[in-house]
């Protein structure tokens, strides 16, 4: 139990400066927010929060730029509900480019890169596809690449009733003539692929064309029908998903930084353990140089003396978090950090008299996590050990001794994240002598699809408000800290109390 010298004079608990002016580390255990008068419900509470201008997210969580957390796909499913995904720096930059270009390039409904296959390829090849990736259609082309020309379409009723598995798959293809097809260019954006299926009923799967022939995408009924899921995208002006990519203080990573800029991305993360440093801030002037306008998330930092020199060489954004996140070790091994909210609460202090968002990095494992940093003052919440286990993430589904799905997650100071190129973050070279390991990995429960996850999230987020009674995350902060918003400490049966118990 935390020793608590403060007591609330009205029974009405204790204001976050009360809480956080007591020189302990308070963190999300500690704590729990007190419900207020609420005159808000429902569609009269919104999560719409700018990041940067002309960036605001409707879903204020970002994804960890961990490489079990955070590539293509991801970022993708992050953005289509209006968070924002940032590609981790573990791939080299060609391949960190082309992430951004994935998802700058994804329209729901689109599929950009279809399966092709040579008409000389065995029918078994259709089972292959589908055990691999899950689906069946495969495009056939003159030279089995999506550069070539098409030659027809097979689907999986084309080869079930094929018994001669070794038989080519030109001698079952639908062919070209016989298919529905359409030049690129007469179908810009989901708009005309559905009005063109609405049309013709009939077409369940529609490719589109180069003008040469080649393979431009394909169109298929399902997933333009679910692209209406996400009302919430987060676009940019020309109506194509937002992304963010991470970036190290190191020398080396200019390169990276141009071709990232070259791709697309829309937002750039310094990405240091240790974010308060001379390597930082003359990484911040090196990119203001080469956009004046590509926000810059800088961090991280746990006190307001570490935030000052960020901001004042024009980050636009502060990452808060030392050493809490669940797979992070530093402050075992090496005795520095903050406990997070405390974390959040002093850091956000200064950044908010200056105009800068912070976002709170580490620690969070449900959303009542969530909830209480916005309360201590944090406009944005970095997941990475909470949708970890996600199907859209990067890392491989195993199955544990018990027959369970589950998936790998590390921190990018671990022995494993290192040797594959988390030790820029870390400044060491990968002498695995002297790296100082300030992380760990192993197994997560496999949690299903972020399609299922964030918008739960978006519903404990806003039902926690109502509780609060305030209609934004903009109202939370604002009566926070005036002392309207109000805490209690717990102790360890009243932590107990509040999880489920008393049943089998």
């Amino acid at each position: 139990m935390m020793s608590n010298n403060l007591l609330s004079q009205d029974g009405n608990g204790l204001t976050s400066a009360e809480v956080f002016g007591r020189g302990a580390g308070v963190t999300f255990d500690d704590l729990i927010l007190l419900p207020s008068f609420s005159d808000v419900s429902g569609d009269g509470i919104h999560l719409n929060q700018e990041l940067a201008p002309g960036l605001v997210l409707s879903l204020p969580l970002i994804s960890s730029p961990m490489d079990t957390v955070t590539e293509w796909k991801t970022a993708t499913y992050m953005a289509l509900h209006g968070g924002l995904g940032i590609i981790h720096f573990n791939l080299n930059p060609e391949e960190a480019a082309a992430h951004v270009k994935r998802v700058k390039r994804f329209r729901m409904g689109f599929i950009f890169n279809p399966v092709c296959r040579s008409p000389r390829d065995p029918v078994n090849e259709v089972a292959r596809v589908k055990e691999s990736l899950g689906f069946s259609t495969i495009l056939i082309t003159d030279n089995g690449e999506q550069s070539g020309r098409l030659l027809g379409m097979v689907m999986k009723g084309n080869v079930a009733l094929e018994e001669d598995k070794s038989a080519p798959l030109g001698s079952v293809m639908i062919p070209r003539g016989q298919l529905e097809t359409r030049l690129a260019s007469e179908v810009s954006d989901l708009t005309s692929a559905r009005e063109i299926l609405r049309q013709r009923p009939s077409i369940s799967k529609l490719p589109l064309l180069n003008s040469d022939g080649s393979v431009y995408a394909l169109i298929t009924r399902e997933d333009v029908a679910k692209s209406e899921k996400y009302p919430a995208e987060l676009l940019d002006e020309n109506e194509q998903l937002r992304v963010g990519a991470a970036v190290s203080t190191h020398e080396q990573d200019r390169g990276r930084i141009d071709q990232l800029l070259e791709a697309g991305v829309d937002l750039l993360v310094i990405d240091s353990a240790q974010g308060a440093t001379q390597f930082a801030v003359k990484l911040i002037k090196d990119i203001r140089q080469r956009s004046k306008s590509i926000p810059i998330i800088a961090g991280n930092v746990v006190t307001p003396k570490q935030a000052e020199p960020l901001i004042e060489a024009g980050a636009n954004v502060l990452r808060v978090g030392m050493g809490s996140g669940s797979i992070c070790t530093t402050q075992d091994k090496v005795g520095v950090g903050r406990a997070q909210l405390s974390a959040v609460y002093h850091t956000s202090l200064v950044a908010k008299n200056k105009g800068v968002p912070v976002v709170a990095d580490g620690g969070i494992r449900t959303t009542a996590d969530i909830i209480k940093a916005f309360a201590c003052g944090a406009s944005f919440v970095m997941v990475g050990r909470y949708i970890a286990g996600a199907d859209e993430t990067p890392s491989e589904t195993v199955q544990d001794q018990y027959g369970r799905s589950t998936k790998r997650y590390r921190g990018m100071g671990s022995t494993g994240a290192i040797r594959a190129g988390g030790s820029r973050r870390y400044g060491h070279e990968v002498d695995m002598r002297t790296v100082v390991i300030q992380g760990v990995e192993g197994l997560i429960p496999a949690q299903g699809s972020l399609d299922k996850l964030l918008p739960e999230a978006a519903a404990a987020i806003k039902k926690g408000l109502e509780y609060c009674g305030c209609a934004s995350i903009s109202a939370l902060h604002q009566m926070a800290t005036d002392g309207r918003i109000r805490f209690e400490l717990q102790s360890a049966a009243a932590r107990a109390e509040g999880h489920p118990h008393d049943i089998m």
